[in-house]
């Protein structure tokens, strides 16, 4: 992949990066940490602007553990309903071979049903010839 050189403004500052990303992307990117870091220096004007860039690197730093945690248990969550849905599954296809299984013992019950009617007919008319 082909590598940009991209320039941002950030604290009044101006950095030369470069990055695998889209160059629109890192610009956003830039403008978006500018902006963040605009707001610590309006919100605390004593800071310095070393100061507001480690507590913007601390609030990103939490967003970030935050949200990989988050990310583990939503994946945590996906395996479990995935297990799930295999085990229902492999429980439907069971349920699935057993109905099928109890409609061939259906239909053999039904032949064997008609062959002792048959068979019973058979002695019956027998039985009255020889009367």
């Amino acid at each position: 992949m082909d590598r940009n050189k991209v320039k941002l403004n950030i604290g009044g500052a101006e950095y030369s990066i470069l990055t695998d990303d889209d160059t629109s992307y890192a610009i956003a990117l830039g403008k978006e940490v500018d902006l963040a870091l605009d707001k610590i220096m309006k919100e605390n004007p004593r800071l310095s602007m070393t100061q507001a860039a480690v507590m913007l690197a601390l609030s990103y730093a939490d967003e970030y553990k935050k949200t990989s945690t988050s990310a583990e248990h939503l994946r945590e969550q996906i395996k479990d309903y995935l297990d799930d849905a295999s085990d229902a599954k492999s429980k439907a296809d069971w349920a699935r071979r057993e109905a099928e299984k109890a409609k061939r013992d259906l239909e053999d019950s039904k032949l064997e049903v008609e062959r002792l009617r048959a068979q019973l007919s058979s002695v019956l008319d027998q039985i009255g010839k020889k009367k």
